[in-house]
């Protein structure tokens, strides 16, 4: 009888075909480099032609380390401030809702990088946040320092 009602359970809990994408985890662990100069994310929100830019302030910052604690509070590849962090989060989630993502695992995956350090999100979220909080380079006063030498 528990068996049945636990299998029940997990069949209604299991998302139908459309319902579930297939999307990276949002959390993953280890330093994290990665030096390509190919941005993860190609999305809304990515423009090719400041691509260089990004790459010069990935550098800049943690030297295209992914997994980067540079400077406390400071983390993550891009070196987000944890409130910028949260910030981060709710852009993504609500992104990953516009290109369709379903709901709840939109929600899912923003709670979730909303709990966690940028440093230990996936390299293709921190670069979905990065493009998101650039906008077209409306963004750029988020990184001052990189004025000189990008």
């Amino acid at each position: 009888m528990i068996a049945a009602l636990a299998l029940t359970a997990a069949l209604t809990m299991t998302p139908t075909a459309g319902e579930w994408q297939d999307l990276p985890d949002p959390v993953v662990g280890g330093q994290k480099v990665h030096d390509d100069a190919a941005s993860l994310y190609k999305g809304p929100g990515y423009v090719a032609k400041h691509n260089k830019r990004r790459v010069c302030i990935r550098f800049f910052e943690s030297r295209h380390a992914y997994g980067a604690k540079a400077s406390e509070p400071y983390r993550g590849a891009y070196q987000f401030s944890p409130a910028m962090g949260v910030g981060a989060g709710w852009m993504v989630q609500k992104s990953l809702r516009e290109q369709g993502v379903p709901k709840w695992q939109a929600i899912y995956i923003g709670r979730i990088l909303r709990s966690e350090p940028v440093n230990k999100w996936a390299k293709v979220y921190q670069d979905q946040a990065f493009w998101l909080i650039w906008d077209n380079g409306k963004g750029r006063h988020h990184w001052p320092n990189t004025d000189r030498a990008c």
